[in-house]
């Protein structure tokens, strides 16, 4: 996650703000992704591809969920502007907060982001009243601690299917498009060809850490990527497109 847009909480720039939380979800009408959590795959997978997306400067990854085939659309908001899933992730729902694990100072691990709509100087809770952290803030933040400690065990999560090679590209092609085929690439998924590598004290520390869970709901949601393409083509009906994925499994590092 950039830290553009995303400010650290301070009385002298936030005394007058206010978070309206009741605003549905008209704004995530052009979110096509998300960052989830470790914990929130297996929840996840059962509706939306779980991929790993990788950040172009520093080269990590980060555990997503796409929600759309093409940028700028999300599939699962509706023409009401409601969110027609079943569950929204985390990294979404506590808009406009976001929360920043690497920040050494911990009054900076949890940002708002400042063009956010939930934003407001009339309409809901405080963030400071009379000079201090409103009852509405200091609950939040405690919220959000949690999900600091999630956040970190995610990041250690990817961190040990990276070391062990369990990572690899893929990419998809889309038929149908007026303009011809278009390849997708630059998404990342669990290579199952590598666990034959795995040794028994690499078996024995994923089943200590609990990762199996999520390393086999990870690969059983790559089949959501059909439940996108039913989605695309039922909302552009005068457009139906075809989907293959490729996974390079011989290429990966």
């Amino acid at each position: 996650m950039s830290n553009i847009n995303y400010h650290s909480i301070a009385e002298a720039t936030h005394a007058d703000v206010r978070i309206n939380s009741n605003i549905g979800c008209a704004h995530l009408a052009t979110v096509n992704s998300s960052s989830i959590l470790a914990e929130e795959v297996a929840e996840m997978a059962g509706s939306c591809p779980v991929v790993f997306l990788q950040d172009e400067e520093s080269g990590t990854f980060q555990l997503s969920v796409l929600f759309a085939l093409f940028p700028n659309e999300n599939l699962f908001v509706n023409q009401q502007d409601n969110w027609s899933g079943t569950y929204i992730p985390v990294a979404l729902d506590m808009e406009p907060f976001a929360v920043f694990a690497g920040e050494e100072n911990e009054n900076d691990r949890i940002k708002i982001k400042e063009n956010s709509p939930c934003l407001s100087t009339t309409k809901g809770d405080k963030l400071f009243e009379k000079g201090k952290e409103s009852a509405y803030l200091t609950d939040k933040r405690a919220q959000l601690e949690t999900v600091i400690d999630a956040a970190i065990q995610t990041e250690e999560f990817i961190e040990n299917l990276v070391n062990r090679n369990l990572i690899s590209e893929f990419a998809i092609t889309l038929e149908g498009l007026p303009e011809g085929s278009k390849v997708i690439k630059g998404l990342y998924t669990i290579n199952m060809d590598e666990f034959r590598y795995l040794t028994n004290e690499d078996v024995i520390f994923f089943h200590e850490m609990h990762y199996w869970g999520a390393v086999y709901a990870c690969q059983h949601s790559m089949k959501q990527f059909k439940k996108l393409l039913q989605l695309h083509n039922e909302r552009h009906a005068d457009n139906k497109i075809t989907l293959t994925l490729h996974i390079d499994r011989e290429n990966s590092e």
